[in-house]
C-alpha cells in the first residue's frame, strides 16, 4: 500500500488540496453555526456539504417517509378529533411554539396567569411599559405620583408649556417654584434638585407616558409583582415575541395541548403535520376525518408509493412501487415516459432514495463553461512563462465585440449559420487584439506582463462601461432599457440548446466520428478488427453524451458552448503538445535563453502566447453572451477573469485537468446558495475554500507534508514564471 500511494499520489495533489481546504472550514462552522458545540458543528458542516453536492450536481439521499416518521402526529390524532381543515393552524401553532420554546412559554404562563383581565393589546402594552420603567426607574415614577396627579388636571399642551423651560436649566428660582407650586401644589414637598430633576422627567418623556408607565407601576405592584423582578422581566419579554401576548398565550396553551398527548417536540409534530397536509394537497390521500385517514388510508400509501421527505418540509412522490423511476414536472403526466422534462429521478435504498435534479446539473454546467475557457487562457500563458492576469479585461473586450457583431442590424442580412460563427470569432479577435497589447509591451519594451494586464483589466471595464452607458453619443446603450445595456442579440446570433437540437444530429455525429476513426485506420483493420474498437467506443461517447446533455438540458439553459469548450480544450492542448508553434510556446516558457540559441524568436512568441490566451478568454465571454445573457450590460462579467487564474492553479495549468477544475469551481459557486439556506450558514464559507484550495495549490508542500505526499513524479507541475526581472 505504501508503494501504490507513492506511485498514485503526486498526481493527486490538487484533490488532495480541496479536501484539505473543506476538512479545514468545519472548525469554523463549528465555532461560528454550532457555537462551539462540536456536535452540533458537525451536523452543520455535513448539512452543508450535501447541500453544496445538491446544488451542484443535483445528488442528494433523502430518507423516505415510514409510519414511524408520522409518530407524533398519530399520536396527536389518537388524543383529540382532527379535520383535515385544523391542520394548517396546528402546524402554524406548533412552529411557533417551537420557536418561542418551552422555558420561555413556562415563563410567561407563570406571569401572564396574574392579569387575567387584561386582553392581549393590554398585556403586550403592559410589556412594553415594563421597558420604560426599566428606562426611568421604579422609584422615580414612585416619587413623581402626587406631581403626575396634579399635572392631570392640565391639558398636553399647557403640560408641556409648564416643563420645557427647565429641560435644560441647572437650577429654580423662587420665581419658578412659585410657578410650578401654582397648578401643582405637591411640589411644595419636593427639593429644588428632585423637582428639577422630574421636570426633566417630564419634558423628556411626556406626560401621556409617564401616567401609562406609572399605572403600569402600580398594577405591578397590585399583583406583588417589583419592577426589575424576574416576573416583570418575562413579562417585558412578551413584547420581544412576533405577535406580542396574544402569540405567547397560543404558544403556552398549545404545549397545553401537546403535553396531554404526550408530545414535547413541537418542531418535529409541525414537519410531520406538513408532511401530512402535502399528501392531502397532492391527493395522495383524501379522507377529511384525520383518524380514518391514518387507520384507512396512510399505511396502504406510504407502502404503495415512493415519498421521501426533503428539506423544507417538502415531499418527493411518486406513484408505485418501482426500484427507480422519473418524477416529471408538474403538470406532466406522471406516468409518462416521453415527457423531457424531468423534475427528479430516484434510484430506491432501503429506507432512503438516491435523487438525482437534472436542473441543478445543468446550471452548473452553464455556470462552470467560461470558467474553464478563461483557465485554458492563463494556462496557455503560463505555458510560455506568462503570467496572464489579463484575462478579465480581454473577456470585455472579446464579449463587447460579439454582442456588437450579435445585434447591430448590419449584420442581419446573414443566416444564422454564418452570423453565429462570426460572434464567436468577433469575441476571439476582440481578446486576440487586447491580449496582443501587453505582448508587444512585454516584446519590445520589457514591461512586465503583470502590470500591463491588471492596467488593460480596468481600461477594458471602464471603455465597455463607458459604450454602454453613454446617452450622447449613443453607442452600443438600449435606448429602450431600463438599466443600462445593450439591445439583445438577434436570434441568429444566439447558442442553440440541446433541447432544440433533434436527436438525430447526435446519431449523425456519432455516425460521422465513427466513419472518421475506421477511415483513419483503414490499414490496421485489414491486420487485427480489435482497431475498431476505439472508433466504436469514441462513436458511442457522443451518441450517448449528447443524449444525457439534451436530457439534462430539457429546461434549455444548456447551450452547445458547452460542447464549443470541449473542443477548445482539445485543441488547446493539442496546440501545446502536437504542433511546431506549441513546442516553441513551451520551450520559450521553459528556458528563453535556450530557445533563443535554438533559433527561436521570444518576442513573436510572447506576442502569440498573449495574443492567443486573449482570444481564449474573448471566446469564453462571447459564449456567456450568446449562450446565457443575450445581452451585455456594464461589469457583467464579475471577477470571472480573476477566478480564471485560481482554475488554472488548480488544473496545475494543464489543459487536460482544466474541465475537472472549471467544473469543481462551478460547483462551488451553484452549490453556495443552497448551502447557505438548508445549514445557514454565510455564503462567504464558499470564498474561504476557494482561497484555501488556492493557498494549498500554491504552496503544496503543505499537501505534501499533510498528506505524505513524496517529491518527484507530478508531472502536472506548472512552469516557473520568471520574475520581474524578465
Amino acid at each position: 500500500m505504501p508503494r501504490l500511494w507513492r506511485r498514485i499520489s503526486p498526481s493527486l495533489v490538487p484533490l488532495l488540496a480541496v479536501l484539505t481546504a473543506m476538512i479545514l472550514t468545519v472548525p469554523f462552522m463549528i465555532i461560528t453555526g454550532g457555537g462551539g458545540d462540536f456536535g452540533r458543528g458537525l451536523t452543520i458542516a455535513g448539512t452543508a456539504y450535501a447541500a453544496l453536492i445538491e446544488g451542484s450536481t443535483g445528488l442528494a439521499i433523502n430518507d423516505r417517509v415510514t409510519p414511524a416518521d408520522l409518530t407524533l402526529f398519530t399520536r396527536l390524532a389518537s388524543v383529540e378529533p382532527l379535520e383535515q381543515g385544523a391542520l394548517r393552524a396546528i402546524v402554524r401553532d406548533a412552529s411557533d411554539a417551537a420557536l418561542l420554546g418551552r422555558a420561555a412559554a413556562d415563563r410567561f404562563g407563570a406571569v401572564i396567569a396574574n392579569f387575567t383581565e387584561l386582553d392581549d393589546e393590554q398585556l403586550t402594552e403592559l410589556g412594553a411599559s415594563v421597558v420604560d420603567i426599566g428606562a426611568i426607574g421604579a422609584d422615580t415614577l414612585i416619587a413623581m405620583r402626587p406631581l403626575l396627579s396634579d399635572l392631570s388636571a392640565l391639558s398636553r399642551g399647557e403640560v408641556r408649556a409648564l416643563v420645557e423651560p427647565y429641560s435644560t436649566r441647572s437650577s429654580l428660582t423662587a420665581a419658578d417654584r412659585a410657578t410650578i407650586e401654582a397648578v401643582a401644589p405637591s411640589a411644595a414637598a419636593l427639593s429644588d434638585a428632585d423637582l428639577l430633576a422630574y421636570m426633566g422627567v417630564l419634558a423628556r418623556e411626556g406626560i401621556a407616558r409617564l401616567e401609562r408607565v406609572e399605572a403600569a407601576v402600580e398594577l405591578l405592584l397590585a399583583e406583588n409583582i417589583t419592577p426589575g423582578s424576574p416576573a416583570a422581566e418575562s413579562l417585558a419579554e412578551v413584547t420581544l415575541v412576533e405577535g406580542g401576548a396574544g402569540a405567547a398565550r397560543t404558544a403556552i396553551a398549545t404545549f397545553a395541548r401537546l403535553d396531554a398527548a404526550g408530545i414535547d417536540d413541537p418542531a418535529r409534530l409541525a414537519r410531520e403535520i406538513a408532511a401530512v397536509r402535502e399528501l392531502y394537497s397532492l391527493g395522495i390521500v383524501t379522507q377529511t376525518d384525520v383518524s380514518r385517514m391514518i387507520t384507512d388510508e396512510l399505511p396502504s400509501v406510504l407502502a404503495d408509493n415512493l415519498i421521501v421527505s426533503r428539506p423544507g418540509d417538502r415531499l418527493v412522490v411518486h406513484p408505485g412501487s418501482d426500484a427507480a423511476g422519473i418524477v416529471w414536472d408538474e403538470g406532466a403526466d406522471a406516468t409518462s415516459t416521453t415527457d423531457d422534462r424531468p423534475q427528479v429521478v430516484y434510484v430506491r435504498l432501503g429506507e432512503s432514495a438516491l435523487l438525482f435534479y437534472p436542473a441543478n446539473l445543468e446550471s452548473m454546467l452553464v455556470r462552470a463553461t467560461p470558467f474553464i475557457i478563461a483557465g485554458l487562457a492563463v494556462a496557455l500563458a503560463f505555458k510560455a512563462g506568462l503570467f496572464n492576469i489579463g484575462a478579465e479585461g480581454q473577456l470585455y473586450a472579446g464579449g463587447i465585440l460579439a454582442v456588437w457583431i450579435g445585434f447591430s442590424p448590419l449584420f442581419d442580412v446573414l443566416p444564422g449559420v454564418i452570423r453565429l460563427p462570426l460572434v464567436l470569432a468577433g469575441g476571439i479577435v476582440g481578446g486576440f487584439l487586447w491580449g496582443a497589447i501587453p505582448g508587444a509591451l512585454k516584446a519590445y519594451t520589457g514591461a512586465h506582463e503583470v502590470i500591463t494586464t491588471i492596467m488593460l483589466n480596468y481600461i477594458a471595464i471602464r471603455l465597455v462601461d463607458w459604450l454602454i452607458k453613454s446617452p450622447d453619443p449613443l453607442i452600443l446603450l438600449d435606448p429602450s432599457a431600463s438599466t443600462p445595456r445593450t439591445p439583445f442579440l438577434n436570434e441568429a446570433a444566439r447558442l442553440p440548446t440541446f433541447a432544440s437540437i433533434p436527436v438525430w444530429v447526435f446519431f449523425l455525429a456519432g455516425a460521422a466520428l465513427l466513419a472518421l476513426g475506421l477511415y483513419q485506420r483503414r490499414a490496421a483493420l485489414g491486420r487485427d478488427l480489435r482497431y475498431a474498437i476505439r472508433p466504436i467506443v469514441n462513436a458511442a461517447i457522443v451518441i450517448v453524451g449528447g443524449l444525457f446533455l439534451a436530457w439534462v438540458g430539457a429546461r434549455g439553459a444548456l447551450h452547445v458552448g458547452f460542447i464549443i469548450m470541449i473542443l477548445t480544450v482539445w485543441l488547446t492542448d493539442w496546440f501545446l503538445t502536437r504542433t511546431t508553434l506549441g513546442f516553441e510556446l513551451r520551450t520559450v516558457g521553459t528556458n528563453p535563453d535556450a530557445a533563443k540559441y535554438a533559433g527561436m524568436s521570444v518576442p513573436r512568441n510572447t506576442i502569440l502566447a498573449l495574443a492567443l490566451a486573449g482570444g481564449l478568454a474573448g471566446l469564453a465571454g462571447a459564449i456567456e453572451i450568446s449562450g446565457v445573457q443575450f445581452n451585455m450590460q456594464p461589469e457583467f462579467f464579475a471577477g470571472l477573469g480573476f477566478d480564471a487564474i485560481a482554475v488554472a492553479l488548480l488544473a496545475r495549468t494543464n489543459p487536460r485537468n482544466m474541465i475537472a477544475a472549471g467544473l469543481l469551481w462551478g460547483s462551488l459557486l451553484s452549490g453556495a446558495g443552497l448551502m447557505q439556506i438548508r445549514a445557514d450558514i454565510s455564503i462567504d464559507l464558499v470564498k474561504i475554500i476557494q482561497a484555501l484550495i488556492i493557498m494549498f495549490i500554491a504552496a503544496d508542500m503543505i499537501i505534501r507534508f499533510l498528506w505524505r505526499v513524496p517529491e518527484g513524479g507530478d508531472r502536472t507541475s506548472m512552469n516557473t514564471i520568471k520574475g520581474w526581472g524578465g
